[in-house]
């Protein structure tokens, strides 16, 4: 892995924060790509060697432990390590074929071509082969993004190994509001009254209020612009341990294996605040 830099430029310390990004992103990448081998494989990623001529890491992919399927003859850890270098090769060339994510069956292309490398490996007898999880792909495609951010414009980070060369796409956009999109295949909405243990309220804006909600911790922006004005200018008194009594929507989103992809929270009315287990129960405004 490779970044090449424009120096004398930018912050000093850009180039170090997105080679140690990029390297737990490519280790997440490992660890999702190996399972499709198998579910018992398990790997490691250790530096070998670093150049600062450019900043130029030396990866090595170890393979803690290989499938426990009945396998044909060879050298295993051998081609799971060509197949994670092939992934990683697919994966980086794909993303830089495109400037945003936005199409599920785009994204399902990307997956049947990891799948094939998958089949391609022959490493079992039963060629059974797992395909990759779309969350956890987009994910760490997120992830690789992510590490990008601090370079500037004229940085360009590659990624080489026997397997080819691939480059880093610092333009593609990758949002969470766009991945939960691909993965959603069904939402459902709920509003009733519920009491929300309050943790990190907002006193000066609008962003979202963090909250208790039984056995999970909540983030949901309050939609009651009435209470919310009175409680900012200090007309509602909250203490710690307080809760609120609301009118709480719950918008559940749900994947194509029917789990819970995400929970958007909307607090559309304030009933009144429940004092903790010292308190009273106060109205609207307090006092």
């Amino acid at each position: 892995m490779r970044i090449e830099f424009a120096r004398g430029e930018g912050d000093p310390t850009r180039v170090f924060r997105s080679m140690a990004g990029l390297i737990d992103a490519f280790q997440r990448l490992d660890g999702h790509l190996a399972p499709m081998l198998g579910a018992s494989v398990r790997t490691s990623l250790v530096l070998q060697d670093i150049e600062a001529a450019s900043l130029k890491s030396r990866l090595r992919t170890v393979i803690d432990a290989i499938p426990d399927e009945p396998l044909q003859q060879g050298d295993i850890k051998k081609l799971i390590g060509h197949f994670l270098l092939k992934g990683k090769h697919t994966i980086l060339d794909w993303c830089g074929e495109r400037n945003e994510i936005s199409d599920r069956e785009d994204v399902k292309r990307l997956e049947a071509d990891l799948t094939k490398l998958a089949h391609d490996t022959d490493i079992k007898l039963l060629p059974a082969y797992a395909q990759i999880d779309t969350p956890s792909l987009l994910s760490d495609i997120s992830a690789v993004n992510d590490a990008m951010v601090p370079l500037e414009k004229r940085d360009r980070a590659t990624f080489a190994s026997l397997e080819g060369r691939s480059s880093f796409n610092p333009d593609l956009v990758v949002s969470g509001e766009v991945i939960r999109e691909i993965v959603t295949r069904e939402r459902l909405e709920n509003t009733g009254e519920r009491i929300l243990k309050v943790k990190k309220p907002d006193y000066l804006g609008t962003s979202k209020w963090t909250f208790k909600y039984g056995t999970l911790t909540i983030e949901a922006k309050i939609c009651d612009e009435y209470w919310l004005d009175n409680f900012q200018k200090g007309l509602v008194e909250l203490g710690p341990g307080d809760s609120l009594r609301v009118t709480l929507y719950e918008e559940v989103s749900y994947g194509y294996d029917n789990e819970v992809v995400h929970t958007e929270y909307e607090v559309r009315k304030v009933d009144v605040v429940v004092r903790g287990p010292k308190g009273n129960q106060i109205g609207l405004i307090g006092g």
